[in-house]
């Protein structure tokens, strides 16, 4: 990974017409396992999940790392999807912020 290309965290965005639950399953378990080898090989990547919206058989696969380790875990990882997306998000609220 060059030093000056940023991290942070990526949205691949997937439409898979028929998903369910069992093959996200699956997905979430192939997309940690080619992060963690790219990990290991010296790009940086980490999986950070996934979000289904069973309705538009979208799925949302969130990872933590610079946008071509981010492609190149999704291609190992086979997953469908259409884009990489920038993401930034809110923290949690606390008790103390809510």
């Amino acid at each position: 990974m060059s030093e000056s290309e940023p991290t942070g965290e990526y949205v691949v965005e997937c439409f898979w017409p028929g998903v369910d639950e069992a093959a996200v399953r699956a997905l979430d378990l192939r997309a940690a396992g080619a992060a963690a080898e790219l990990t290991r090989g010296g790009t940086p990547v980490r999986y950070l999940g996934s979000i289904l919206m069973r309705e538009d058989e979208v799925v949302l696969c969130l990872f933590d790392g610079a946008p071509a380790g981010v492609r190149t875990a999704a291609e190992q990882a086979e997953i469908p999807f259409e884009r990489v997306l920038e993401a930034t998000r809110s923290p949690r609220p606390t008790a103390d912020t809510a």
